[in-house]
């Protein structure tokens, strides 16, 4: 960029107005496709934090209780319902008809079954059913954390940024 003005300095100063003014629309342009390019992963991030699942139905000290998802720890025993977004990576302990919107992590559109012993991604949705699960990762330790993280980064001068 910085050499592209740089240019269009020299041809202003040698008077070559047309090369001029096609260096100053490129390095337009270019500003342009990256405020774009960084405003879209700044809502890409939004949309994730908000995929968040707020609050979480852990089992602790022997009872259910409604805890901040951001206080989960690996080990803790969730509970989920139908409608209820996971709240971090789980390895499901319970799962009775349980089927999963996946489509946050994966793109896919049809739910998936799962059984116990299989994982549930954090973001994901239970479409239907129940089940319960051990937290294996939380934050940016989670799949959707990852995923986050790949957007930031991309945002941030990652391999798509535009410069």
């Amino acid at each position: 960029m910085a050499l592209l003005l740089v240019a269009g300095l020299v041809t202003a100063a040698l008077g070559d107005v047309p090369d001029t003014l096609i260096i100053l629309l490129v390095v337009t342009v270019n500003t342009v496709i990256g405020v774009v390019q960084e405003v879209r992963a700044d809502a890409a991030i939004a949309a994730l934090d908000r995929m968040a699942a707020p609050m979480a139905r852990v089992v602790r000290d022997g009872r259910d209780r409604l805890v901040p998802a951001v206080d989960l720890v690996r080990g803790d025993h969730v509970r989920l319902e139908a409608g209820d977004v996971v709240p971090a990576d789980l390895e499901l302990t319970e799962a009775q008809r349980a089927t999963f919107d996946e489509s946050a992590l994966t793109g896919e559109s049809a739910p998936a079954h799962r059984a116990a012993a299989e994982p549930a991604g954090a973001g994901t949705v239970l479409a239907d059913g129940r089940a319960a699960g051990t937290v294996t990762a939380t934050g940016p330790a989670s799949a959707l954390g990852r995923i986050a993280d790949l957007v930031a980064r991309t945002g941030e001068g990652g391999p798509y940024h535009a410069e």
